[in-house]
């Protein structure tokens, strides 16, 4: 393994333990905490989602580091464990969703619930999209694993979205931490820019592609178009 190859693999090992900080820290005064003081109830698929979602930041750290130790065949036995991880993020994602909206509308949260449930199918979409172009891609490690890190920046926007119960003094947090969660796609960016001298074609496209949908989903979650999906995917009347 060369210098750049080892620079490179290492830098995917360093974003995997960072994106498990993230998770760690935006899920703990949300789950983590209110489950230690005895304070968390909610419905088996929340505690499902949260496993698999744990489970997938933690399978792609041990992918990055059988990379990094050379071990390429375990990594590519152990790839479609990975795909049938991604797959069930997404189901569970999906109930969750629907179960935090009528949650939510029957708190009175009214259309800013609605909005933010076609956000969240959106979100587990694009997740499962970029899974599984990474599947398809997966003869080709060099846009495999840019197409698997651009999937895990982008399934931890809820996380980075808890962070506004640590900085509650940050104005429009939904928006702030939004941008926070796509910026982590310009780290990527600078260390092609360092290693390579240019930036994969992955990131323009795909990345950019990702930010695109995660900026009409800000823009768009109060519209009519969005509030009609969420009335007729929920069985709303009227």
């Amino acid at each position: 393994m060369d210098a750049e190859t080892r620079v490179r693999s290492r830098f995917f090992i360093y974003m995997a333990y960072g994106f498990l900080a993230v998770a760690l820290t935006g899920f703990s005064t949300t789950f983590f905490l209110p489950l230690a003081q005895g304070r968390f109830a909610a419905p088996a698929v929340v505690y499902v989602h949260g496993i698999l979602l744990f489970g997938w930041l933690l399978f792609f750290l041990m992918q990055a580091h059988l990379i990094a130790a050379r071990r390429v065949v375990n990594h590519r036995q152990l790839g479609w464990v990975g795909a049938g991880l991604a797959a069930a993020v997404v189901i569970s994602g999906i109930a969750i969703g629907f179960f935090a909206t009528r949650r939510d509308l029957a708190a009175g949260a009214g259309d800013f619930a609605r909005g933010q449930f076609v956000n969240i199918l959106i979100e587990m979409l694009t997740f499962g999209v970029l899974v599984a172009a990474a599947v398809m891609f997966r003869h080709d490690r060099e846009i495999h694993k840019r197409l698997l890190l651009l999937a895990t920046i982008s399934v931890l926007a809820p996380a980075w979205l808890r962070f506004r119960h640590l900085l509650p003094a940050i104005p429009h947090p939904f928006i702030v931490f939004s941008i926070v969660a796509d910026s982590i796609l310009l780290l990527a960016i600078a260390q092609d820019l360092r290693v390579r001298g240019r930036v994969h074609p992955a990131y323009l496209w795909a990345g950019g592609a990702m930010v695109a949908v995660h900026v009409t989903e800000l823009l768009a979650s109060g519209s009519a178009l969005w509030l009609r999906t969420a009335r007729l995917l929920l069985g709303e009347s009227g």
